[in-house]
């Protein structure tokens, strides 16, 4: 049988594993921590592929059955054929030389695993193997079998490792050890076997080392699963394990720290492994199962050197003399006494063997002298000595660890707080102070000063500071630490950063150790405390001891955190670098690569109590760059202390979270796991993000004032982040139960009332009983009535105590699923005790359960970015007072603005739909004869569920294609469904009026149009019959005798026509009857009025009205100095009443007595319109502006009926046509046939008027739809592009008139605007024509198109040109109203020659149509179409007209029928007029900060009583429906600030007020203030807009 070499074993070995690409290119922490489902599965390996990755899985979430190498049914059944062939191990007679020249076999032996993990691990990952395998109680692989037969000293793997103990020796001075295992001097034994032997070295080492109560299997032996297997590569490894006493005589085996190596296999094989042990060890124990020469003198080497040798011989010596005689030579040459030799013979059991070996142990150890005992560091030149390889020797390891010394050199001073205070002056006091000074700015208190200059003064504050750090420059210590982790990449800086942390946890804990046993004992000391005074003492203590604990540790966290501050004062101070580090942009991009390399990032600086936003959002947008804008969900845990939430995170996920008993982790951290492989596609998500957080109910801050404000806005935090919250419930701590819940359901409160849906899982720790699940199920009820009890509480302190009564009202809650049980962390007690199999079982079991549930839950998928925002939203919400009322969600605002983009366009196809059929309505009324209505009102019907129908459709198809959107807009889907209900019931209502409106001007028209038709018909049967009598005349009459012939006969015939008396139309008597109805209250000073007579209209003179008192002019005035804004405001009123008048007699109908009723109802609309909180009109006052305008209106439609009688005056129409008759006339004299003729009069008189009035019909809603669709910005398609769009226009204005235009009259504003707009975009030129031409045209080739479509098929279908008069008009009644002129005369022209005239009379009159419309005078035009395109385009960008009550900034809700109303940009008080209650100051107050503090207002709504600001919404119910979000940025609202600031003055004098006084810092360059539009509006400012 051929022998194989180590190589060849080995290269054999990590094939078969599937390893084999990791022999070079590591494995790293990444790849292990990675989740795939097939770590999800956790059964037992089906291939050998499988069983690495078994191991490491297990591993990481400290599974203490890791090295349990179960395999599937099928390999076990070749396993077990195997074992028959062969029962033994290579440590009970099989000889090793062999044993590597065996047939390769199905399954594997636990050691050579763990040698090609090891062997393929990055150094990193070693260590982090070596932590979890230590809590876990294996044996450590130290000396690593390795390439070309040598060995690797695995030191830096063994760095990570603290272990503390508890020597009985000194438990009375209640010291506990804490160290790290490389530098720690506690003695080492040895044990190695010489040949083989009889009984299990492993197995006896772990009776040796466990007590009877918690039996460890330390190191792996034949017994346990697969180790029975011929090992291939792991002998020559030598374990190393410590025995640690945790201070109890009754628990302890031994009574002082040691350290134990085992070497695995034959000494003999292994020289210098065995040269290294006897070198470095307190004592060797060598087993052999004989003595014979040959061994002997192999043993006389370990002799050389000053470890005791003990001598373990594992066979009967009874029978065997010579064997005898030869350990007693030994003995005597040596000088061993019989101490040294232990002999197993038949008579000695296994109990007993272990109980003399472990007294020999317990002698060994008590000889040794600390003195003269090595660290495990100390043992590299040792190592080196014997040519054994020590993994710190890399080249790449020693220059990170130098580097890392450099730095640690910085650190000149033994006292830390004083060196951070130097040194990491970032993060230090003027971070805290700046904290500070942001939770003033967030929390305004009543104070002396305007609130927005005390913003401005605190935001000075927090400048100077920032300006005094960067003055200071970044510390040496700093800018090496910058200089090397810029300088480093890849796994040379996770080294680097190793080392630094190692250096610096070693450097920090004698200090830290010390402080935490004074916490301890003084907190202790606290719990036995009754006297209040004494308790204040301790806590007071506490408080100072933790100060000091946050104060005295130095570690890479600290250095990582004076990144992270020095980055967000640049960037706010925009500074684009500082003296001696790289450009800023490098630090985030840095982070972002550590981060994804698996670096925990800091999210809330818990010293601080802040969070670095601008950092934390560089640094997730550079991640984002690196690995793509992935869709990650977010896992929390919130716990009370000692509950175990890090630990749980760790095993969970083999994290590294900051574990210790107390408190620990301070803010809050968040870690990256990539998933991976299918799973990914399943659960759609990328990674993992998992967030650690510091402790709910801190004993440290029981005392202090805001810890229950501290622990909320954690939670709200947290919670508001996470797809899924862990609540972290130890049984231990069942008494702190109850107030955590509260501060949990708090946050769920606030999530569930904005939106988000909060998933939960109570998990409860600790559960040792097997029977605890049941008895928990028993409790069920009990939980539920708690639950039930502190909802309540809970939602009566967030003031929404109607919404929620218990806990399923927030989220639903089944017992079955919403709850996890964890067994005890620990399996027995002390230094000694393992990780528990039932804890990491049913840890797992709950990794699994997060994941079937992500599978399960359709939730809204984070990404990078959308986690940025989420961050910043929450946290400026958590900074506020009233969270509900502070947090906007940026993500839902972003997705709700593309989702009304969306809508704006079905809106406008829903209008534009309606409008057509509308004009198409009233063209078939105008053109038919009958009644019609029923069938419009039916064809009206089914339009607007078709166009309804397709706008539902839209968005059922946008929630649809954007599924993520979707999600955050779920709440919205109802209210736009509700939007475009109404949308459909406005629009039937808008067109029903007009149809009948349309029927009401005809049947008004009814009885002219019939005496019209008689008279005409009468006309032309006399016409026939002068032609008759002409063609009767013996001579032929010319042209002018013809002519005096049809004179004479139409002066007889329009002299002859008898019309009908004219109406009693009394207007004045109808507007005085209108008034008294209208007013029955005040029909006594109506009466008093209407005696005095109807003077000669004037407009009111306000002035006058003033001067003789507002009690007679104002009902109730805030102030004596809003009267004059009452007066600009009255006189608004009257103009725009006025203009209303003008509306009613523009249109083309006769006056009618219901329009006084639309005036006076216009009158009260405008008058409640523009009444604010400061001022109301007296009744005396509405009674005169109502007669006032009713005296405007008299003469106007006395006018209006006047020239309605005069328009529809037979005679004169029938003058109107009297051209065509004479031509028509002289044609038919002559030819008797006047085709020609006829086409000509049909087309110019008939064809053109209707073309012209179609297109002008048309028109408005093809600019409005032009213009829509003309501009990608968007300024014509939703209410806050517009308005952003207008805001714009007035800054490149620059005109004062025009912002107190805006301000005072919003409305008028924005229809003058968009008139301006409309009259610019008409005015374009393309191709030399105007757009308006363009348009115009366009509308006219179509019905050109038509007409000439149906005079075709007319030609065919039509026998006479009479029937294609009727048939024409009858086709095209929906786009043309043809009035058919003279066709009495048309049966008497051929049809075919008809048309062929009347196609090129077409011609002709589409040039005259197109020359009409080249010389159309734009701006009149459009003034003057039907349909008003300003009207239309505003009608569908004015919103609901409502204003904020303050500041009168517009609601900017888009969706019609909303019922509460928001701004996303409010204004300074003072652009409205309003002043300082005692100063005769201009205000700069903020609604939106005003909201956020404690000031009070008062009003007539509030019956002029005080209430605070922020409980506006208990006024009434307008006032309810605003929501007003508190903003106490400075940066809030820049716009206006910069207009208030800049025309401050301006405003003062057109108020008639003093100046306000505005903070200088309110002076914003127009980069802040587009940068801030974009961001409140989402939108993007291009130059062009």
């Amino acid at each position: 049988m051929p022998q194989y070499t180590w190589d060849d074993c080995a290269y054999k070995v990590l094939k078969q594993l599937n390893l084999f690409q990791y022999r070079n290119k590591k494995l790293s922490l990444k790849n292990v921590l990675a989740v795939s489902s097939k770590c999800l599965e956790g059964c037992a390996p089906k291939s050998l592929e499988d069983v690495p990755w078994y191991f490491l899985n297990k591993v990481m979430r400290s599974d203490s059955n890791a090295v349990d190498m179960k395999c599937s049914s099928d390999v076990s059944r070749q396993l077990i054929k195997h074992q028959q062939s062969d029962n033994s191990d290579s440590e009970s007679g099989i000889d090793d030389s062999k044993a590597v020249t065996l047939s390769s076999v199905v399954w594997i032996h636990p050691l050579d695993l763990i040698v090609s993990v090891f062997l393929c691990s990055n150094p990193l990952l070693q260590t982090e193997l070596m932590v979890k395998m230590s809590a876990c109680q294996f044996a450590l692989p130290l000396l690593l079998p390795t390439w070309n037969n040598s060995c690797t000293f695995l030191l830096l793997a063994i760095r990570s490792i603290i272990k503390k103990w508890h020597p009985i020796a000194i438990i009375s001075n209640s010291k506990l050890q804490e160290e790290n295992i490389v530098a720690s001097h506690i003695p080492v034994f040895s044990f190695l076997r010489v040949g083989n032997i009889s009984v299990s070295k492993s197995k006896t080492l772990n009776d040796i080392l466990s007590n009877k109560q918690q039996y460890q299997n330390i190191f792996i032996h034949h017994q346990m699963d697969c180790a029975n297997l011929p090992r291939k590569i792991s002998n020559g490894l030598g374990e190393i394990t410590w025995y640690l006493p945790c201070g109890s005589e009754d628990i302890d085996v031994f009574t002082r720290p040691f350290q134990i190596i085992n070497l695995r296999g034959d000494g003999y094989s292994f020289p210098a492994q065995v040269q290294f042990l006897t070198l470095i060890s307190s004592a060797v124990f060598v087993f052999l199962d004989g003595i014979t020469e040959i061994k002997l003198q192999y043993l006389e080497g370990f002799t050389k050197n000053d470890a005791q040798i003990y001598l373990i011989l594992t066979s009967n010596f009874k029978s065997q003399d010579a064997e005898k005689d030869l350990l007693k030579s030994f003995r005597q040459k040596f000088k061993l006494s019989k101490r040294h030799v232990i002999m197993k013979s038949s008579d000695i059991n296994d109990s007993d063997f272990t109980r003399i070996l472990r007294s020999k142990l317990q002698s060994a150890v008590d000889r040794c002298k600390d003195t003269n005992v090595q660290c495990l560091e100390e043992m590299v030149s040792t190592a080196h000595q014997c040519n054994i390889k020590v993994d710190e020797d890399d080249e790449q390891i020693q220059h990170t660890k130098r580097c890392s010394e450099q730095i640690i050199s910085l650190i000149n001073s033994d006292d830390i707080a004083q060196f951070k205070c130097q040194n990491f002056a970032f993060q230090g006091e003027t971070c805290k102070k700046l904290s500070e000074i942001e939770k003033k700015q967030s929390r305004p208190k009543t104070c002396s000063e305007s609130l927005e200059l005390h913003t401005a003064r605190l935001e000075k504050d927090k400048r100077q500071l920032r300006q005094e750090l960067l003055k200071k420059g970044v510390p040496e210590i700093i800018k090496s630490f910058i200089d090397k982790l810029t300088h480093f990449s890849g796994i040379e800086r996770e080294l680097f950063l190793w080392w630094l942390k190692q250096k610096l946890d070693s450097k920090s804990q004698t200090k830290m150790s010390a402080l935490r046993s004074q916490y301890r004992n003084t907190y202790e000391a606290l719990s036995q405390t009754k006297k209040q005074e004494e308790r204040q003492q301790k806590q007071n203590e506490l408080k100072n001891i933790n100060n000091k604990l946050s104060t005295c540790s130095l570690g890479l966290e600290h250095f990582m955190r004076e990144l992270a501050q020095i980055y967000e004062t640049l960037v706010t101070e925009k500074v684009k670098t500082l003296k001696g580090i790289p450009p800023i942009d490098t630090l985030p991009s840095v982070a972002a690569e550590l981060m994804i390399d698996g670096l925990p990032l800091e999210l809330l600086n818990g010293d601080a109590g802040t969070i670095p936003v601008k950092w934390i959002s560089a640094v997730l947008k550079n991640v984002s760059k690196t690995v793509g804008e992935k869709r990650m969900f977010v896992l929390t845990v919130l716990g009370v202390q000692s509950t175990g939430k890090s630990t749980l995170l760790n095993t969970m996920f083999g994290l590294q979270f900051a574990v210790s008993s107390g408190r620990c982790t301070r803010g809050a951290f968040m870690q990256l796991i990539e998933i991976t492989g299918d799973l990914k596609s399943q659960v759609g998500y990328d990674f993992l993000m998992v967030i650690d957080t510091e402790v709910l109910k801190a004993p440290e801050l029981l005392n202090v004032a805001d810890s229950y404000e501290h622990d909320n806005e954690l939670a709200t935090l947290v919670i508001g982040l996470s797809d899924m919250t862990l609540v972290n419930m130890s049984m231990e701590h069942s008494a702190e139960m109850k107030d955590v819940l509260q501060i949990v359901l708090h946050a769920f409160i606030r999530m569930k009332e904005v939106g988000k849906k909060p998933f939960c899982v109570f998990v409860h720790q600790n559960i040792g009983d097997i029977t605890a699940h049941d008895k928990n199920l028993m409790g069920h009820k009990f939980l539920i009535d708690q639950l039930d009890e502190i909802t309540r509480t809970a939602a009566k302190m967030e003031k929404c105590a109607d919404k929620f009564k218990k806990f399923s009202d927030i989220i639903a809650f089944d017992p079955s699923t919403s709850k996890g049980y964890i067994a005890s962390l620990w399996h027995g007690c002390g230094p000694m005790a393992s990780v528990s199999t039932g804890y990491s079982a049913s840890v797992f079991n709950l990794k699994k359960f997060i994941f079937q549930t992500i599978l399960t839950r359709d939730m809204y998928k984070l990404t990078f970015s959308g986690f940025c925002k989420m961050t910043e939203n929450i946290w400026n919400a958590v900074k506020m007072e009233n969270f509900l009322f502070s947090f906007k969600n940026s993500l839902v605002a972003e997705a709700y603005h593309h989702l009304t983009l969306a809508y704006a366009e079905w809106d406008w196809e829903m209008r534009r739909a309606v409008q057509e059929w509308t004009t198409q309505a009233e063209n078939k009324i105008e053109s038919n004869e009958t009644d019609i209505c029923s069938s419009l009102k039916t064809e009206l019907h089914m339009l607007i569920t078709e166009r309804k129908t397709i706008a539902l459709g839209h968005l059922e198809k946008y929630f649809a294609d954007h599924s993520e959107k979707a999600k955050l807009l779920e709440e919205y889907r109802q209210k736009f469904i509700h939007s475009i209900d109404s949308l459909s019931k406005e629009l039937f209502h808008c067109a029903t009026e007009r149809y009948l409106d349309t029927i009401q001007r005809k049947n008004t028209l009814k009885e002219i149009s019939v005496l019209n038709q008689n008279c005409k018909n009468r006309l032309e049967k006399c016409i026939s019959k002068l032609l008759e009598d002409c063609k009767r005349k013996k001579s032929t009459l010319n042209d002018e005798q013809l002519l005096t012939y049809f004179n004479k006969m139409w002066l007889k015939e329009t002299n002859s026509i008898q019309l009908p008396p004219p109406k009693n139309v009394n207007i004045k008597a109808d507007m005085e009857n209108s008034l008294r109805e209208h007013m029955p209250a005040f029909s006594v000073h109506v009466n008093k009025k209407l005696k005095q007579g109807i003077p000669t209209w004037k407009r009111f003179d306000f002035k006058n009205i003033m001067s003789t008192g507002a009690r007679m002019f104002l009902k109730y005035v805030l102030y004596q100095s809003d009267e004059e804004d009452a007066r600009r405001k009255a006189d608004t009123i009257e103009k725009k009443c006025m203009d209303f008048v003008h509306e009613i007699v523009n249109k083309d109908t006769d006056y009618d007595p219901s329009y006084w009723f639309a005036i006076l109802r216009n009158v009260d609309e405008n008058v409640r319109h523009h009444e604010t909180e400061r001022f109301s009109y007296s009744n005396e006052f509405i009674v005169d502006l109502k007669f006032n305008v009713c005296c405007f209106a008299v003469p106007k439609f006395e006018d209006m009926h006047k020239k309605f009688i005069e328009k529809n005056d037979p005679v004169k129409l029938l003058s109107k046509e009297k051209d065509n008759y004479v031509q028509l006339f002289q044609a038919l004299y002559k030819t008797n046939d006047a085709i020609q003729t006829m086409a000509g009069i049909f087309a110019k008189s008939s064809l053109k008027p209707a073309v012209i009035k179609s297109i002008e019909k048309k028109l408005g809603s093809d600019i409005v739809n032009d213009m829509k669709s003309s501009y990608s910005e968007g300024q014509f398609k939703t209410r806050m592009n517009f308005h952003v769009a207008i805001m714009r226009d007035l800054h490149g204005k620059d005109i004062f008139e025009e912002y107190v235009k805006y301000i005072c009259d919003t409305v008028s504003y924005e229809q003058d605007w968009l008139r301006e707009k409309i009259n610019q975009h008409c005015h374009k030129q393309f191709n030399g024509q105007t757009r308006l031409f363009e348009l115009g045209t366009e509308i006219l080739n179509e019905l050109v198109c038509l007409l000439r479509k149906e005079i075709d098929h007319a030609k065919v279908n039509c026998k006479t040109v009479q029937e294609l008069f009727w048939h024409v008009k009858e086709r095209v009644q929906k786009y043309l109203v043809i009035s058919l002129k003279a066709d009495t005369f048309a049966s008497q022209t051929d049809l075919q020659c008809f048309v062929k005239y009347l196609k090129r009379d077409i011609d002709e009159i589409v040039k005259d149509i197109k020359k009409e419309i080249e010389e159309w005078i734009v701006d009149t035009k459009i003034e003057s179409l039907p349909s008003s395109p300003i009207k239309i385009l505003h009608k569908t960008l004015a919103g609901c007209g409502n204003y904020c009550f303050w500041c009168g900034a517009p609601c900017e809700c888009t969706e019609p029928g909303h019922v509460t109303h928001s701004s996303n940009y409010h204004r300074p008080w003072g652009v409205t007029g309003y002043r300082g209650v005692f100063t005769q100051e201009l205000t700069a107050e903020f609604c939106t900060t005003l909201v956020a503090s404690d000031t009070l207002f008062q009003n007539k709504n509030t019956d002029n009583k005080c209430i605070p600001v922020k409980e506006y919404k208990y006024v009434n119910d307008y006032y309810r429906s605003w929501i007003i979000t508190p903003d106490t940025s400075l940066k809030g609202s820049t716009y206006w600030k910069a207009v208030f600031y800049k025309y401050n003055e301006w405003f003062a004098e057109f108020y008639k007020y003093l100046p306000a006084d505005v903070p200088p810092e309110w002076d914003f360059e127009w980069e802040d203030v587009c940068r801030d539009i974009e961001n409140a509006y989402n939108v993007r400012l291009v130059e062009n807009m």
